[in-house]
């Protein structure tokens, strides 16, 4: 009888400051309730740089460039006493940068949905065109076309229309609402979706370069994150899991959605 065995795994880590500060449940919420709070005129203090969170012990563990038992030999608290010899890429995946990443949020959108300032979008294809991992994916072509000026962005985002893309405080991006009406593709969930299928894609990419697996034998992906695509007719009825196999080339592959 043959059984089932874990041969491999890969983990990404997505480093998005800004995301906390404008998409994050608990900063909407309260920017709804409380928009003076001082929890939200103190959180930009205590957000970490891209270099603190790759010099970041408990990280390097993650994504396997140091063993767990290593953190008992670094001073405590770790986030005061970084790695000195800490890299971004690791034996199991990698921590992303967020420019890097709304770049792949434009690359993984089957629905033009995402608009990026022109001279922003030429800098991250440059950036994904040279990941040794991503380089290679086969829509890497939609950030040559469509770059988005300032000023439309910035309309859109001010006439609720489209969900803000901030990199270090400054709008360089969008993603705009799927329908008009329909409470289930507005812009805030098509962002949340977009950001479901992009850091998946991070992992499934790292995975099959960090296996030798190859993209087209793999049959079935099984997609796990905590949010639900679909329209008003079906809520939680698309299906991730076809929409990031597609995009990492896994042409043989069917897939669903699990959520606990």
């Amino acid at each position: 009888m043959n059984y089932p065995v874990v041969k491999g795994a890969s983990y990404a880590l997505i480093h998005a400051p800004d995301m906390v500060l404008h998409q994050g449940t608990t900063q909407t919420s309260e920017a709804l309730k409380n928009p003076d709070s001082e929890h939200l005129k103190n959180l930009p203090k205590h957000l970490r740089s891209f270099e603190d969170v790759v010099k970041y012990g408990p990280n390097q563990v993650y994504i396997g460039n140091m063993e767990p038992d290593a953190l008992a030999e670094l001073p405590k608290p770790w986030y005061e006493n970084p790695v000195a010899a800490g890299e971004r890429y690791g034996k199991f995946g990698e921590i992303m940068p967020l420019d890097e990443f709304y770049g792949l949020m434009k690359v993984v959108d089957a629905f033009d949905l995402v608009l990026l300032e022109k001279d922003f979008q030429e800098q991250v294809k440059a950036k994904l065109a040279a990941h040794p991992v991503m380089q290679d994916l086969k829509d890497l072509g939609k950030l040559d076309k469509d770059p988005a000026e300032l000023a439309a962005i910035e309309k859109l985002v001010a006439e609720d229309l489209a969900e803000g893309m901030y990199l270090e405080g400054k709008l360089i991006g969008c993603v705009k609402r799927a329908h008009e009406f329909d409470p289930a593709l507005t812009h805030h969930v098509m962002f949340e979706n977009l950001v479901s299928i992009a850091s998946a894609v991070v992992a499934l990419k790292n995975l099959l370069a960090k296996t030798g697996l190859k993209a087209e034998e793999v049959d079935y992906i099984i997609e796990c994150s905590e949010e639900a695509c679909g329209d008003m007719n079906l809520r939680g009825g698309g299906n991730f899991a076809k929409a990031i196999g597609e995009v990492c080339g896994c042409i043989n592959a069917t897939g669903s959605d699990t959520r606990g």
